[in-house]
């Protein structure tokens, strides 16, 4: 476990073959809105690599519940910062620890942003310690979870003032994408100021070597007033499920000796912002996320190993949660934002 500025850090050294970014989501669920923000870096297997800001507005209540924008720009407009603290820039955009300010325009469309935040003071754990310490193709630092953001968000010059709103902020990096993956990350619920869930569902390659279909390494994590379930051990790897429900729907179910935790989440296709990614390898990869999504969870406890479950207890989360389908294809019925395009044509 890290510093949350030690975990944000550029582990990019300029060697082809590598990606990087970093992403923050801010949610107004009582407005029914949302924002995220990501900066990356590429550098192909072959050919030149290069920076890149993208954008995303949600607002539920809007007759386009989605804007999706991205600004492309030589490497020579990332700057990494210093050795000794975080703080990266491309081209006017700025991310810190503990701030992060920018604009992404394309056509007749701008989403602005000027946040704070009070950083986490360490990475949050959300999968096994041996994960962390393993080669992988694909390493995640939750660097600043369950954080409030405070500024302004401005969309198309309709300013949106923040107070407090939750947040989470990650960084992501390596030689590889994972070929398949569903997120669910929901930072509050009605009843209970207490309770976060996430879950990650994920598979570097869909088949195994010899035609096997490849198992999911399903993470899951809630905490309540009454306590925490952190099912992100070794043990809890492939046995907790996650999977699509519905067209912008995913199911979740957990199980400890004590506990099991039901959820679902959805969201409406209008919502979902999607987009084109490309592996440093070539390959391009279909990711689809809304960030104005619902979710109920249900627990039930029993005393013991051998006793039935106990009466359920819900959670109701509405429209407050982020929900992300990554995958090889596309969603039915989705549009895309290209890998070289910067909005979406005749949006």
């Amino acid at each position: 476990m890290q510093p949350s500025d030690v975990a944000n850090r550029p582990r990019w050294r300029g060697t082809p073959g590598f990606f990087e970014i970093w992403f923050l989501v801010v949610f107004a669920p009582r407005e029914r809105r949302a924002w995220w923000l990501r900066f990356t870096t590429f550098a192909p297997v072959v050919g030149p690599p290069r920076a890149t800001l993208w954008a995303a507005a949600f607002d539920a209540g809007a007759a386009r519940p989605a804007v999706a924008l991205k600004q492309i720009l030589p490497i020579e407009a990332y700057d990494g910062g210093p050795a000794d603290r975080f703080a990266v820039r491309i081209g006017e955009a700025t991310l810190t620890n503990e701030s992060t300010s920018g604009a992404v325009a394309a056509g007749a469309r701008r989403i602005a942003w000027d946040l704070r935040f009070t950083p986490a003071r360490v990475e949050a754990l959300r999968g096994p310690w041996l994960l962390h310490h393993l080669p992988l193709p694909t390493r995640v630092a939750h660097a600043n979870s369950d954080i409030r953001c405070h500024g302004t968000v401005t969309v198309d010059g309709v300013r949106h003032a923040l107070d407090g709103a939750p947040g989470v902020q990650k960084h992501i990096w390596g030689t590889r994408r994972v070929e398949e993956l569903y997120w669910l990350y929901c930072p509050g619920f009605d009843g209970d100021a207490e309770a976060r869930l996430e879950a990650t569902a994920a598979r570097l390659d869909r088949v195994l070597p010899g035609g096997v279909p490849a198992p999911y390494v399903t993470t899951v994590w809630l905490r309540t007033a009454d306590g925490t379930l952190d099912r992100t051990g070794l043990a809890a790897l492939f046995a907790n499920r996650v999977a699509p429900a519905a067209p912008g729907g995913l199911a979740l179910r957990s199980t400890s000796a004590t506990r099991l935790v039901e959820a679902t989440a959805r969201c409406d296709p209008r919502t979902l912002a999607a987009w084109v990614y490309r592996d440093p390898g070539g390959r391009d990869l279909y990711i689809a996320q809304s960030d104005v999504a619902s979710c109920t969870v249900e627990m039930r406890t029993r005393p013991h190993p051998l006793a039935s479950w106990g009466p359920a207890q819900r959670l109701e989360c509405r429209a407050g949660a982020a929900l992300e389908f990554h995958a090889p294809e596309p969603l039915a019925g989705v549009r895309y934002l290209g890998w070289d395009e910067t909005e979406l044509s005749g949006a």
